[in-house]
């Protein structure tokens, strides 16, 4: 083989070959050289408990119940209660190390306008459950007594685009101390090398394509930024089409978030009609549902994925996705031992899954001819081996 007939082959070689992923470094810092890298969500409170708080502890009126949606699930989410106007100064109480429980030294008198509270941020769940240590920023809102939050810090690395080293920022778009989240969470790359992060044409939602030297690339990132990479895209394309098991109202509006293998997001907003992708295999991220009932309502339900389940679109060809051929009550059971006991305390988790792979996050009901929005619930019943009411509670959707 000759000289340049090597090169040539070791030039397509690295060409084709997949862009290695490299760990971010976690910056504890709320700016970057003087640039808020920081992003508040406000924390939805309602009247009562959204799950039980663990503590004997007496609230008094007006006392206000949410939950702060840190960690990769709305599960992983730790409870918060807040009391504007308990006596002796604003009371917070935030279960910080997220054992279900509220204790004594997880109270916190808000004097100032923002209060920082150290706390345990789930980043991976399953069979091996793994938290890490970050500091939660809660703030008050400008009017009224509402509360914002946000999870302090980002990561700093660099990302391989064609062969050349630039460096590059995660910095966490929704609050919940994940680097993961597919166009909430954003990326900084400094694509011409002039040491600094244009904020206009150098800074991305997480999933979009990125163009460089006539190339597109997509970054993605796992939860904690340690396997982060630039995926070189492909140009071919094929359609997928989206479309429910059963007919419902014309008006029924859909917004579907699905990523691909790359990384790449693609929102869909349309039924039953073939909309052009990128080729690859796709996963629902998100599924929104609004859905107009006889009585002049709307019902809003949001789903999100908990388990991949691929939907493949070869490049020429229309896929189709059908939502919700399935839809079935999972209920979940945590107790010590084989067998409860009398004073045990039982954890009783129920969810709405559809299609085995999308959970039901949150439903509320509009009438839109008031403008007025109220949150759907579910009463659950605790019965004894004949039947009998033994408790009942009301669940929300957090």
């Amino acid at each position: 083989m000759s000289a340049a007939l090597f090169l040539a082959v070791a030039i397509g070689m690295a060409a084709d070959s997949p862009a290695t992923p490299t760990a971010f470094e976690f910056k504890d810092s709320t700016a970057y050289e003087g640039r808020s890298v920081q992003q508040y969500r406000v924390i939805e409170f309602r009247n009562k408990p959204v799950r039980p708080l663990g503590t004997e502890h007496k609230f008094g009126a007006g006392t206000r119940y949410g939950v702060v949606l840190v960690g990769p699930r709305p599960e992983n989410a730790l409870n918060v209660v807040w009391a504007p106007k308990a006596q002796g100064g604003p009371e917070l109480w935030l279960d910080a190390d997220g054992d279900g429980r509220l204790a004594d030294d997880e109270r916190h008198v808000m004097t100032d306008r923002e209060l920082q509270i150290p706390a345990a941020i789930a980043v991976q769940t399953g069979p091996k459950p793994r938290k890490v240590q970050r500091t939660l920023l809660l703030r008050r809102s400008s009017v009224g007594d509402g509360l914002r939050f946000t999870v302090r810090g980002y990561m700093q690395g660099h990302l391989d685009l064609g062969g050349a080293k630039l460096a590059a920022l995660l910095v966490d778009g929704n609050a919940n101390g994940c680097f993961d989240t597919v166009g909430r969470d954003r990326v900084w790359i400094d694509l011409n090398q002039d040491g600094r992060f244009d904020p206009l044409v150098e800074q991305y939602p997480l999933g979009k394509p990125i163009t460089r030297d006539r190339d597109v690339y997509v970054v993605r990132s796992d939860v904690e930024a340690s396997a982060v990479v630039a995926n070189l895209r492909s140009v071919g394309q094929g359609k997928l089409r989206l479309t429910l098991a059963k007919k419902t109202s014309p008006k029924t509006k859909v917004t579907a978030e699905l990523v691909n293998d790359l990384g790449e997001l693609v929102v869909i907003d349309q039924l039953d009609k073939a909309t052009p992708v990128p080729f690859g295999q796709y996963r629902l991220s998100s599924l929104k549902l609004e859905v107009p009932d006889s009585n002049g309502k709307t019902w809003t339900y949001d789903f999100y994925s908990r388990r991949t389940r691929n939907y493949s679109v070869p490049t020429g060809q229309e896929a189709t996705v059908t939502l919700l051929k399935q839809v079935a009550m999972r209920v979940s059971l945590e107790m010590e031992g084989p067998q409860a006991t009398p004073g045990q305390t039982i954890s009783i988790e129920p969810a709405l899954v559809a299609d085995k792979s999308l959970w039901l996050s949150g439903c509320t009901i509009e009438n839109g001819a008031r403008s007025e929005q109220a949150e759907g619930n579910a009463e659950i019943l605790l019965l004894s081996p004949d039947g009998e009411v033994v408790n009942r509670g009301v669940s929300g959707f957090s």
